[in-house]
């Protein structure tokens, strides 16, 4: 790997973890129920949904509201499972980013030196006739 394509992967992953790390505690806020609650029992400011479940326009004015809606939580539930999954990809991909211990040396190009029985590729000759 070239030194730009690694900078450029490294910074590509420090701009997905960033991302990461704003969007999951907005998301754990979304799909987690809320723990504060108010003297009647519903938490201060916000209250249940009492509309349709479904509607996403509705969802999205329960959000607007802070209000607890249970699209928004299935939903913001959902992306919770989708950063960990991003997260883990991040840091396998971070893993490979290292050569393992028995992988070939680089030959002179930057790609791997060729087997010990000679060149992988074996050029022939084309002839083209009119």
């Amino acid at each position: 790997m070239t030194d730009d394509h690694a900078q450029l992967v490294a910074e590509l992953r420090a701009l997905a973890e960033t991302a990461l790390d704003r969007l999951e505690p907005i998301l754990q806020r979304a799909a987690a129920p809320h723990a504060q609650t108010d003297a009647e029992g519903t938490p201060p400011g916000t209250g249940q949904w009492s509309g349709c479940t479904w509607c996403p326009v509705c969802a999205l004015a329960a959000l607007i509201r802070g209000e607890q809606h249970d699209l928004v939580t299935l939903l913001a539930g959902q992306a919770s499972v989708l950063i960990a999954v991003l997260r883990q990809v991040l840091d396998e991909h971070a893993v490979h980013d290292t050569p393992a211990p028995d992988a070939p040396e680089p030959g002179p190009g930057g790609g791997p030196s060729e087997p010990e029985g000679g060149s992988a590729f074996e050029p022939i000759s084309v002839t083209i006739k009119h």
